[in-house]
């Protein structure tokens, strides 16, 4: 993203406009896709929830991550945000660093709603059966070690 293109966008974002725009990058896979068209609103920092995906400022980049936690220290807001792709957290994020919320992802013609209760609902469901996975993933390999490599017998 172009620094003519950020301020293009903070700018209308901090009007209170909604825009669109390609995202760039696989930090956020598989929520938000390389080169897939996402839309960002304005939102007031009090109904941001866990879970929101929320375009921020961090330096000259403007990164669209999720919210992991929300702290408070010295009367100030600070979000904790993690790319889904990515395995530890960013930096937290001041409120004043918030330009808006990722609201819809477009794909393959059609939209992908990423605010709200059915959103969390489904972002719930597709971490519950990735748990489940792993789980299983490793179950399978220590029966399968257990069947190819078989302790001796206590006596030898």
């Amino acid at each position: 993203m172009t620094a003519g293109f950020s301020t293009v966008l903070l700018d209308a974002l901090a009007g209170g406009l909604t825009v669109r725009f390609r995202a760039q990058g696989g930090s956020m896979y598989p929520t938000i896709r390389d080169g897939e068209v996402i839309t960002v609103a304005p939102v007031p920092t009090a109904t941001i929830n866990g879970g929101d995906v929320l375009l921020c400022r961090c330096g000259s980049r403007v990164l669209a991550h999720r919210v992991i936690a929300i702290t408070h220290d010295d009367g100030r807001e600070y979000f904790h945000l993690r790319g889904d792709a990515k395995g530890g957290c960013d930096a937290p994020v001041r409120a004043a660093d918030i330009v808006g919320r990722v609201i819809s992802v477009a794909r393959r013609q059609r939209t992908i709603v990423l605010c709200g209760r059915i959103a969390r609902l489904r972002r719930a469901a597709r971490t519950m059966a990735s748990r489940v996975n792993a789980i299983v993933r490793r179950q399978r390999y220590r029966l399968r070690d257990a069947l190819c490599y078989p302790s001796p017998p206590f006596w030898a």
